[in-house]
């Protein structure tokens, strides 16, 4: 997971006016019925496909890969139907954030699997991922019914429009989603990771597999450059060569690059958080 500025979202022109005319509508409806139809009839988030997906690169915002034979989704963040919380967590409402159906600071460009319910046919024991319409919050927090008080909500899954919040997750050399223990303050910001790690099915297998190629490919560039360096006498071509892996690792770091968190994280775990530009 990458941060994801949504304010760099580019909006088509006329679509703030529709969705002002459609919150409009939301907020007279007589009842619950009639906001789901006017939900259902007018999608109008789907016409924001293209920009979303330009912000990452194509990326899933949850799990960072790309495949262009897959259906991606439009996420609402804060689910605009109902909104449910897990392990028989209480909660205030489990009213959706209908709201926020028109908002676009509320949609997160998703593929398939993390979004949607589905069984992980690589592990059936692992049951049912994907978000759907949960939105889990912890015992005892607000639940925000106006968007002026989402910031007061105690949430748990992680936001990666919320810069302080992708960091919490990192890989380990099997390509295992795990917490980031030099990032995590507290046993909550724990739960949160292993939350997301199951509704975003972080821990499809396929995906497993995906990153520990790119840490694997990583690691040896790493070793390349290190079996290099120990020379007392480098020549030239080793130089280069030396050179040559160094940039491919920038690149492999690089936010548009597909699971460039796994290669920010097998530097890190190397000592070499200069190459990610951390330090």
């Amino acid at each position: 997971m990458r941060y994801i500025n949504i304010k760099d979202l580019e909006l088509p022109d006329g679509w703030l006016k529709k969705a002002e005319t459609l919150k409009e509508k939301l907020r007279n409806a007589p009842d619950e019925a009639t906001r789901k139809d006017i939900i259902k009839k007018n999608e109008i988030w789907r016409e924001l496909f293209v920009p979303l997906n330009e912000l990452s690169n194509g990326k899933c915002w949850y799990s960072e890969v790309i495949d262009a034979m897959s259906d991606r989704d439009i996420d609402h963040f804060r689910p605009k139907n109902e909104a449910k919380n897990i392990d028989d967590i209480p909660r205030d409402s489990e009213d959706g954030y209908w709201w926020l159906a028109y908002d676009w600071e509320n949609y997160r460009f998703s593929s398939t699997y993390s979004n949607q319910k589905r069984y992980d046919k690589f592990d059936v024991k692992k049951g049912i991922r994907g978000k759907s319409s949960f939105f889990p919050l912890f015992e005892h927090s607000p639940v925000a019914t106006t968007k002026s008080r989402c910031a007061d909500e105690d949430i748990m899954l992680l936001d990666p429009c919320d810069e302080d919040d992708p960091g919490l997750l990192t890989f380990d050399k099997s390509g295992t989603a795990i917490p980031n223990t030099n990032a995590i303050y507290s046993e909550k910001e724990k739960k949160r990771v292993a939350v997301s790690i199951k509704l975003y099915h972080l821990d499809h297998e396929p995906l497993r597999e995906k990153r520990e190629k790119v840490w694997d490919r990583c690691q040896r560039y790493i070793n390349e450059i290190r079996g290099i360096i120990i020379k007392d006498d480098i020549s030239i071509s080793e130089k280069v060569r030396a050179k040559f892996l160094n940039s491919e690792i920038r690149r492999m770091v690089e936010k548009s690059e597909e699971l460039s968190a796994v290669a920010i994280a097998c530097c890190e775990e190397n000592g070499l958080g200069r190459l990610t530009g951390r330090i």
